[in-house]
């Protein structure tokens, strides 16, 4: 993609970012309700790695080792927040969307629910384009200094890593800043998750990070006439 694509990808993503918080306070203003509020948290964190991303990029060009180095530890544990926003899907499972009778089925007309359908949806798919783009920026960062084999390599053990880490977020209810607040508790933790429930998991998430990764690159070669 060339800069004038990112560009105007990222002005629809800044523009469903607003959408997706003001549906959420709308639905707060309506429904007396915050259940939600935290998606507008959660697509915040889904930013960060796309702006270190960009700064990654820019100072590589400057040849600042130092900076260089903390924005992409900055970036390596904030990533995994993009794609850990898909499963905020789960949180529609409290809903009745359909039921079946007699082999027919009789879809919910609740307009609230369809509402919450699409106001989680919007927040999912903007989440995970930003982590795509993010993660698309260090792979041309790493395969044009160290060739395609490595590069390649790179997206394989970010995505595998990224299932871990939405694992640790979701069941273990960790955070990317205990790293700095509390990394002995961290460490502790991560080690004692360390088994068979944990690894499929990751090997799940990893793999579904890596080909739809690879369905996005495949897309942002696609053309219009």
């Amino acid at each position: 993609m060339e800069d004038r694509d990112i560009k105007s990808i990222l002005n629809v993503l800044v523009l469903l970012s607003i959408i997706g918080s003001l549906m959420v306070i709308a639905r707060v203003l309506t429904l007396k309700s915050i259940r939600y509020v935290f998606l507008i948290w959660n697509i915040f964190l889904a930013w960060l790695p796309l702006v270190f991303s960009i700064l990654l990029f820019k100072n590589i060009k400057k040849k600042r080792p130092v900076i260089i180095f903390l924005i992409s530890f900055l970036w390596l544990i904030f990533y995994p927040n993009a794609p850990y926003i898909v499963t905020d899907i789960i949180h529609l499972s409290r809903y009745k969307f359909y039921s079946s009778v007699s082999y027919e089925l009789n879809f919910n007309k609740n307009i609230k629910i369809w509402y919450d359908f699409i106001l989680i949806m919007i927040f999912v798919f903007t989440g995970y384009i930003l982590g795509f783009l993010s993660l698309n920026i260090n792979h041309k960062i790493v395969k044009e200094r160290l060739g395609s084999t490595l590069g390649w390599l790179f997206i394989v053990i970010i995505s595998f890593l990224s299932g871990f880490a939405i694992y640790l977020g979701r069941f273990l209810r960790l955070n990317s800043w205990e790293i700095i607040s509390n990394p002995r508790m961290l460490i502790i933790t991560v080690l004692n998750s360390i088994r068979m429930e944990s690894l499929i998991f990751s090997a799940m998430f990893g793999f579904f990070i890596f080909i739809t990764y690879i369905l996005f690159c495949s897309l942002s070669c696609i053309k219009s006439r």
